[in-house]
């Protein structure tokens, strides 16, 4: 039903030690997705390869290879302080709304909310922040050739007003972002 995926690229391989590091080993299949195969030892995740390419395109790729319908996204920078929200109550609130996206985190000045729930014209309906996604629709806001910033920028312009009350903010704590253009913070 869920899998996690960790997504990288090798020119972010600074990151890999205190990412894996601070993981907990779940219950779910683990996936660390990067692009070009390496002798790493990813721990508790199951490495995944994606070829080079532009950042929405070998997410796409890796996505594909993932078989489980939902994903839990993150991107190496984000490092768990804590373990993840209990994932079962989690899937419990997907399916229960039937949503998109869960994102698990904070909430920002840029998320316009009401109960929880992204409002149609809210900034950031496509998030890299880790996030439970329905894999499908994750892969169809995925154009090609995009970098992670286009993509949550555009990628929220193509679905603006298209999945109304179907992408929703579970307010945790439970990571911290590690990395700002490429450089360890």
């Amino acid at each position: 039903m869920l899998s996690v995926l960790v997504h990288s690229f090798d020119k972010y391989r600074f990151l890999w030690d205190g990412c894996v590091k601070s993981w907990p080993s779940l219950s779910v299949p683990m996936y660390f997705g990067t692009d070009i195969p390496t002798n790493y030892d990813f721990k508790q995740f199951s490495p995944i390869y994606s070829g080079e390419g532009e950042w929405s395109d070998r997410l796409t790729k890796l996505l594909v290879q993932i078989k489980t319908p939902y994903v839990l996204y993150a991107q190496e920078d984000h490092w768990p302080t804590l373990p993840p929200p209990d994932l079962k109550a989690m899937m419990r609130i997907v399916k229960k709304h039937n949503l998109l996206r869960l994102h698990l985190g904070q909430v920002n000045q840029y998320y316009k909310l009401k109960n929880n729930f992204f409002e149609p014209d809210s900034k950031y309906l496509v998030s890299h922040q880790p996030s439970i996604w329905d894999r499908r629709f994750f892969i169809s806001c995925l154009n090609p050739n995009e970098t992670p910033w286009v993509n949550e920028y555009e990628g929220t312009k193509r679905i603006l007003f298209k999945h109304p009350k179907r992408i929703m903010i579970y307010p945790c704590d439970w990571y911290n972002h590690k990395c700002v253009k490429g450089k360890l913070i």
